[in-house]
């Protein structure tokens, strides 16, 4: 399997979730919201893989994937 964007996406999530489970208070995701961004995130890797069999365009759709879901985040928490 080939190293791409939502991999390590995917990874630092896993990470910083497994990070906060020894914190007190209350967590920024619940487990059922974490588990469908998990779901999500091999989705659209899954899907991105089969339309761009192409390296370089794979990385330069994920990246771009990740970006737009960045800015929508931002705005949603602003809004």
């Amino acid at each position: 399997m080939r190293l791409s964007p939502l991999n390590i996406v995917l990874a630092c999530i896993l990470v910083w979730a497994i990070s906060e489970l020894g914190e007190e208070g209350k967590a920024l995701f619940s487990w059922g919201w974490l588990i469908l961004l998990v779901i999500v995130v091999l989705v659209v890797d899954i899907l991105c893989r089969l339309w761009a069999r192409d390296t370089q365009k794979l990385w330069w759709m994920q990246i771009t994937f990740i970006l737009f879901t960045a800015v929508c985040a931002v705005l949603i928490k602003i809004l």
